[in-house]
């Protein structure tokens, strides 16, 4: 858990609803969030699209240190939040979406009495964010055949969603999606382990160069790329589980292969983190990291379809203020 920055006095509550997020269960916590704010005698604002949020935020570059905007949906809603709030604004995690990786990670709850307890405490933290074609995230971005699949769902999706939603998407993306090559190239670079550079093919061929241990730029290519600010994943994979949200640096793997077989294989490597042991998974850190294919290669964010590549990816050190979970 970060170190507390600061300690505020909340006085004023924003909360952002987002009406599609996850399956729907727990909306009453928000109506029992708004009577328990107000009994504090905090004044509180329900907020339901961003029209209204960018009315109320206005031309402001800074909200006042009392005020505080609880995001009630998932990991999408709070990065879409982070985005278009003035930097330092303190953000609570209220998590009503279908993963809510970030607030699992930094065990929030969506009760709207542990929601108004953190309110109380009021201690200020700073994570990193990440950038990606100019759009925010907080845990991670990748790209390819995981892409796709949420691409899928994008196109489909009518309200409310559960995992078994993905069903469909997935069994199209197993049938149509061909895998093409993504590459890389990485600024103020460095290998995490004794990682060789490569390029790879669907095939499974390789070719590869020495890498130095020293921050540098790096190209490297494969079908599978992901880059995390958290140690975070759908149905709790340990894609990346030395991911740090505080350090700055966003953690770049690269699974080489290209198959549903390999796929299949670097799943079942999971546990016990024995894929980052493999010969054809490579692991970086870096500060800006450019994506590109010759193909019409998906990317999706925070678990939001996003578009196609090339995408452009950055950290941004500190760039959000949560406040620290009571519980």
């Amino acid at each position: 858990m970060p170190a507390v920055e600061s300690k505020r006095t909340i006085r004023e509550v924003w909360i952002f609803t987002s009406p599609k997020a996850g399956t729907g269960a727990g909306r009453g916590e928000i109506l029992r969030l708004i009577e328990l704010c107000r009994a504090e005698g905090m004044v509180c604002r329900r907020i339901d699209n961003l029209a209204e949020l960018a009315e109320r935020v206005g031309q402001a570059d800074h909200l006042p240190d009392d005020v505080a905007v609880v995001g009630a949906g998932g990991d999408g809603t709070l990065a879409l939040l982070a985005g278009q709030l003035p930097q330092g604004t303190a953000l609570i995690p209220m998590p009503m979406g279908t993963e809510n990786l970030l607030a699992r990670y930094y065990k929030y709850s969506r009760e709207a009495e542990d929601v108004l307890a953190t309110l109380r405490r009021g201690e200020a933290m700073k994570i990193d964010a990440g950038r990606a074609n100019g759009r925010l995230f907080l845990v991670m971005v990748t790209a390819g055949f995981d892409a796709e699949v949420v691409r899928a769902m994008h196109l489909t999706r009518r309200g409310h969603i559960n995992r078994l939603s993905y069903a469909g998407p997935l069994w199209r993306a197993i049938r149509r999606y061909a895998f093409p090559v993504i590459n890389a190239e990485m600024e103020n670079a460095a290998p995490v382990s004794s990682a060789k550079l490569v390029g790879a093919d669907t095939n499974g061929t390789a070719a590869k160069s020495g890498a130095s241990s020293t921050t540098q730029s790096i190209r490297t290519s494969g079908c599978w790329m992901m880059a995390f600010n958290l140690p975070c994943y759908a149905a709790s994979l340990p894609i990346e589980p030395e991911a740090n949200g505080n350090d700055g640096q966003l953690d770049l793997i690269n699974l080489t292969y290209g198959s549903v077989i390999a796929g299949l294989r670097y799943l079942m490597a999971l546990p016990g983190g024995r894929h980052l042991k493999r010969s054809d998974v490579f692991r970086f850190q870096a500060t800006k990291i450019w994506w590109s294919s010759l193909s019409r290669v998906p990317y999706q964010i925070d678990g939001d379809y996003a578009g196609r590549l090339p995408v452009q990816i950055e950290v941004l050190p500190d760039h959000v203020t949560l406040l620290r979970p009571a519980s």
